[in-house]
């Protein structure tokens, strides 16, 4: 059982102030529109390589559990199509299958994400699918992608031809370690910084894989702000709240990792230089959203579409989507909020859209696309 250490309150403190509302300088001085996706980055990659948890996984969760795989997103823990799909859709990539389908065409690459994944192993998930194997990790996914070029991508070809497929493919690593931070913080389990440091060093060695692998382009996203989504406003007390009305405990934590994480991901770039490693600020992204929800389309910043009690919340971690008792809204494009601990299709279409086209890359999105076509 993880203790508070008072040093991370202290860093807490230091780094509240400046950081809860710190958004990119390109993105701060935009406009940012409400609409769909408006850029198209056609033929700058032809493949994309997928890492993450729940919000990135596309089927090998359901997989995992036993359900069949279709063409047509199958995510249980959202209404529709995640930010990875809008990601292929701006590069007119066909949606990335799960690595656990037996029968997918792997030609536009893999993904290995998988809901209910740990940062690191030995840590129980609290995600409500049950696997018929152990409970997958990123140590998991890691081995899942050495297989994979093992069997697939570089079978029959010479070392140097392989890592030249894969210096042209783009690397995308999702959320990781949201059900870390959750199992803490829902069951009410103190931590301190050794969480926050062996889940930003595991993201990290998954990151040197890639780069020893040959990748030279590689999208790291931050984690989302637990704090303002239903599961994290249920699990503190009402006088737990920042002047945006979330769990200000829980965002701390949030915020020390995604702080730590940048710093490491400066540490890449330093010794590789010529490699281009973006970090994905998905807390300012949804942070802009939540202080002006109408700008953008939505009517309830806080309250879960899917689930059960309804009031301000509508969330029970006794009932959770899907579950006997719950009930769907009518629109769920008007919500931000899809379960209470995952988001709705229109709210990852809109970080979709701040993250590749209004500059919530640092650096931003086009650099990369400039970096991969010679610009």
């Amino acid at each position: 059982m993880y203790k508070r250490n008072p040093s991370y309150v202290i860093l807490f403190i230091a780094l509240f102030s400046s950081f809860l509302f710190f958004s990119p300088s390109s993105a701060h001085n935009k406009s940012h529109q409400a609409s769909s996706l408006h850029k198209s980055y056609k033929g700058i990659f032809s493949k994309i390589y997928a890492f993450g948890d729940s919000y990135t996984d596309t089927g090998n969760a359901q997989l995992l559990a036993g359900s069949s795989y279709t063409n047509k997103p199958i995510n249980q823990s959202c209404d529709g199509r995640l930010v990875i799909d809008f990601l292929c859709e701006s590069l007119s990539i066909p949606p990335l299958p799960p690595y656990k389908s037996t029968s997918a065409n792997f030609s536009s690459g893999v993904n290995f994400a998988v809901a209910g994944s740990s940062g690191f192993a030995g840590h129980k998930t609290s995600h409500p699918l049950i696997w018929k194997e152990e409970s997958a990790n990123l140590q998991t996914q890691v081995a899942w992608f050495k297989k994979f070029l093992e069997e697939v991508e570089c079978k029959g070809k010479t070392t140097s031809s392989c890592q030249a497929e894969l210096e042209n493919a783009l690397f995308w690593i999702g959320p990781m370690g949201v059900d870390d931070y959750g199992h803490s913080i829902w069951s009410s389990i103190s931590h301190d910084m050794r969480l926050t440091e062996m889940s930003v060093h595991y993201i990290c060695k998954l990151i040197q894989t890639l780069l020893d692998s040959g990748a030279k382009y590689i999208v790291v996203q931050g984690l989302p702000p637990v704090g303002c989504l239903p599961c994290g406003l249920s699990s503190s007390p009402m006088h737990d709240r920042d002047k945006t009305g979330c769990a200000a405990t829980a965002n701390s934590a949030i915020m020390i990792h995604n702080q730590i994480l940048q710093k490491k991901l400066a540490d890449f770039r330093t010794k590789y230089a010529t490699r281009t490693i973006l970090y994905a600020d998905y807390w300012n992204a949804y942070m802009t959203i939540l202080m002006n929800p109408t700008k953008f389309n939505f009517q309830e910043p806080f309250k879960a579409c899917c689930g059960a009690g309804g009031g301000k919340l509508n969330f029970n971690f006794s009932l959770l989507c899907g579950s006997k008792g719950t009930s769907t809204c009518d629109d769920p494009g008007k919500y931000i909020n899809w379960d209470g601990i995952h988001l709705t299709e229109a709210m990852y279409r809109q970080l979709a859209n701040l993250l590749l086209n209004q500059g919530f890359c640092q650096p931003v999105f086009d650099k990369l696309i400039q970096n991969k076509s010679g610009m």
